[in-house]
């Protein structure tokens, strides 16, 4: 009779790898403080050791290089980040309920669209280290270009997925234009509900950057962020009284 119980094999390859999954989270810990401290040129293979109190080479049996272990510091912060994206989107739907009428689903469109901005712009105090990640790796010329690199940008674009969902919402809403086509440089037409969350979300990260220089700019960057974001929005056709309503909407929320 054949046993359905695990070999002492597989219980031991189980372990095994369980403990080898704990020890390559915590290196990536150590290299996300790394980062936080000297930035991503001081993330070093022999950095990393020392802080880890490990040899060199055994390193590289979790990472074969550098730049893979910089692809999965990526990988894991997007991951987060993603997570809490459509945590947040959950909590929005909930205080939002389901609108009666047409002008209700515009102003909800757009309430969720300034939510998320909120949420965006807010993630350099509650999610401090995946967030300065997400900006020293992607603002780096460094980087991979193979198969670890391809999930990074997986990764990458199941974050934006939230923001291009909302602004397409919006649109079948009618609480914002449809978009003007547009085709990239090399002349082939590109998805505009995706161009738009490209801009979108790289303008707020450009805003959040200024808050580097310390005290030189005289406006914080979630600040400009909030006003950039409401003048975006009435560019892509938000009705200002509409898009006013949405935004005192969710200044109400408790859970700002």
């Amino acid at each position: 009779m054949i046993s359905d119980m695990p070999s002492e094999i597989d219980v031991v390859t189980d372990r095994r790898t369980r403990k080898r999954e704990g020890r390559r989270s915590d290196l990536l810990d150590l290299a996300a403080g790394l980062v936080d401290e000297r930035g991503l040129g001081g993330l070093t293979m022999a950095a990393l050791a020392e802080a880890g109190d490990y040899a060199t080479a055994s390193l590289y049996t979790y990472f074969p290089s550098r730049d893979a272990l910089l692809s999965a510091l990526q990988d894991r912060a997007l991951l987060v980040l993603g997570e809490v994206g459509e945590a947040g989107l959950v909590r929005w739907d909930g205080a939002l309920g389901a609108p009666a009428d047409a002008a209700g689903r515009r102003v909800a469109a757009l309430a969720r669209l300034c939510a998320f901005a909120d949420l965006f712009l807010a993630a350099p105090q509650h999610h401090p280290q995946e967030f300065r990640l997400q900006q020293e790796l992607l603002a780096s010329p460094e980087g991979d270009a193979s198969a670890e690199g391809g999930r990074v940008i997986a990764s990458a674009m199941a974050v934006l997925d939230l923001p291009r969902r909302l602004l397409a919402e919006a649109v079948d809403a009618k609480a914002l234009a449809t978009p003007a086509p547009v085709r990239n440089v090399a002349g082939d037409p590109v998805d505009g509900t995706m161009a738009r969350t490209l801009a979108w979300v790289s303008a707020l990260n450009g805003v959040l950057l200024l808050d580097r220089l310390e005290g030189e700019v005289p406006v914080g960057g979630a600040a400009l962020g909030r006003d950039l974001s409401l003048a975006v929005l009435r560019g892509w056709g938000a009705a200002p009284a509409m898009l006013e309503r949405a935004r005192t909407l969710v200044d109400g929320w408790s859970d700002r």
